[in-house]
């Protein structure tokens, strides 16, 4: 059974307003069979809300690109931190680009990343000189198959908090 784990993505992108505040993400899980399971991001982006599709996607700079789940257990890491316009935000966009991992039995694993973009549709405010958190839980084992001596890392999120 998956233990869920918090992995701390903060992230605070200028974009240009006078006005802006501090943006926390979080993630977590952690599968009991894997004695480490390292999931590399290369990309987290926020989007303004009423934006157009390709505009206002800001990147937000990593502080942890890389993160082993397995040894966050229940606690917290900073994924990303920045400055970010005051504002409605609707939607998150993480880019996974590897992942490998080590099974309970000492097994080393090199999971295939077929798509590793994961977006969500989060509508959050950051507000003029305050700070708001959103904790992704990722559900590592429902992210996480076996498939003809393959394995595959496709990124699903449980739930998602903003505070």
């Amino acid at each position: 059974m998956a233990v869920v784990g918090l992995l701390l993505v903060a992230g605070i992108a200028y974009l240009g307003s006078s006005a802006s505040g501090t943006l926390y993400i979080y993630v977590r899980d952690a599968p009991a069979d894997w004695k480490h399971l390292t999931v590399t991001f290369s990309d987290i982006q926020v989007h303004r809300a009423a934006a157009g599709n390709a505009s206002d996607w800001t990147s937000l700079p990593l502080s942890s690109p890389t993160i082993d789940f397995m040894a966050l257990g229940n606690l917290t890491k900073l994924l990303a931190l920045d400055r970010a316009a005051a504002g409605k935000y609707t939607q998150l966009r993480l880019v996974v680009d590897a992942v490998d991992g080590v099974l309970a039995d000492g097994t080393p694993i090199t999971l295939t990343v077929p798509d590793g973009v994961l977006k969500t549709v989060l509508p959050f405010t950051v507000p003029g000189s305050g700070a708001v958190s959103v904790t992704l839980d990722f559900d590592l084992a429902s992210s996480i198959h076996a498939a003809g001596g393959t394995w595959i890392f496709r990124p699903v999120l449980g739930s998602i908090q903003v505070t």
